[in-house]
């Protein structure tokens, strides 16, 4: 009788971390997509990929699981660098990543006008 609650229970702690990895992972991207929004790059690949965690005190004390990501941007479309973000309690503790010089052009239609030759 023990033996299926323990398996039944395993599984439903297995899922329930899964659950949490899949929602911290959702958030981090988010935070991804609004910091290169800001800094005035492009996230590239649209994803973050886990790169470490590790158990932290948060501010009261208490021990909470911080997780660190990668992800990649362009500033100009034609080149990749490596940017990072570590959130603990599903906030955003730290970030790097390059900052663009330039403003992002907005556009507001589709159509992307091509240079035109020289006559």
């Amino acid at each position: 009788m023990i033996g299926p609650m323990l398996a039944l229970v395993s599984l439903l702690t297995a899922l329930a971390v899964w659950q949490n990895a899949l929602k911290a992972r959702d958030l981090a991207r988010m935070f991804g997509h609004e910091l290169c929004a800001k800094a005035g790059v492009q996230l590239l690949d649209q994803s973050v990929s886990l790169t470490g965690m590790g158990l932290t005190r948060n501010a009261e004390g208490n021990l909470r699981l911080r997780r660190s990501y990668r992800f990649e941007v362009s500033i100009d479309g034609r080149d990749r660098h490596r940017g990072s973000l570590t959130m603990l309690d599903g906030r955003l503790l730290s970030w790097s990543l390059p900052v663009s010089d330039t403003q992002p052009v907005v556009r507001t239609s589709n159509v992307i006008e091509l240079p035109r030759r020289p006559s």
